[in-house]
């Protein structure tokens, strides 16, 4: 008995330490979330979490993270990093909105994780380097499809691509260059095609020191 108290008391003292990585993701894709599981493991150095919700709107996400942080007791402070993760699509009304969900992302400690116009475009970048302009989500789909036949939307391709995390890493922070040189700015739908999802996924891996 006293050896399973002080085993308890030992796994308390370890989800105090660990560090937390909060998602969100939009709505009721399932396809970001399916994608991330994939690092949840029993070991990690860290606590893997998701805040559930069904807001779209980039600024109802904000807000709802905000909420489930203070719940959660999660924050910078504690060393914890949070993502919101979503897509801009192609559609220019969504900027007002996306702006103000940053501002208040980063007075909050949230990172904006933003793709445009849709989280394929990171699953795209494992095959090849692209910076063509994408007129549709249905259009970097298919263009997915040439690799990953099969695909479609919420289902796990993680086994499938794993082995090239790195350089779809390499090949997104590529593209930001590329664009940034061009005058663009990141994170605004003009910004076509851009992602930022490679800055979680590689802060994930380095602390799993796997790179």
């Amino acid at each position: 008995m006293a050896r399973r108290i002080e085993q308890i008391q030992r796994n308390r003292k370890n989800r105090k330490t660990k560090e937390s990585i909060l998602f969100e993701f939009e709505g009721k894709n399932k396809t970001e979330e399916i994608y991330f599981r994939n690092f949840q493991k029993r070991d990690n150095p860290y606590n893997l979490k998701f805040a559930y919700g069904n807001d779209t709107d980039p600024v109802s996400m904000v807000k709802s993270l905000i909420s489930y942080m203070k719940k959660e007791e999660i924050n910078t402070a504690n060393n914890d990093k949070i993502y919101c993760v979503f897509d801009a699509d192609i559609d220019i009304s969504k900027q007002k909105r996306i702006d103000e969900a940053i501002r208040l992302a980063s007075e909050n400690g949230i990172e904006m994780i933003i793709s445009i116009p849709c989280f394929e475009l990171w699953y795209r970048l494992h095959y090849s380097y692209t910076s063509k302009v994408i007129v549709s989500n249905k259009e970097i789909i298919n263009d997915l499809k040439t690799y990953i036949p099969d695909y479609e939307k919420n289902i796990n391709v993680y086994d499938i691509i794993k082995d090239k995390t790195n350089i779809a890493i390499e090949n997104s922070k590529r593209l930001e260059k590329e664009q940034t040189k061009n005058g663009k700015s990141i994170n605004n739908i003009n910004c076509n095609p851009y992602t930022s999802v490679y800055r979680p996924v590689e802060y994930i891996m380095n602390r799993n020191k796997i790179i």
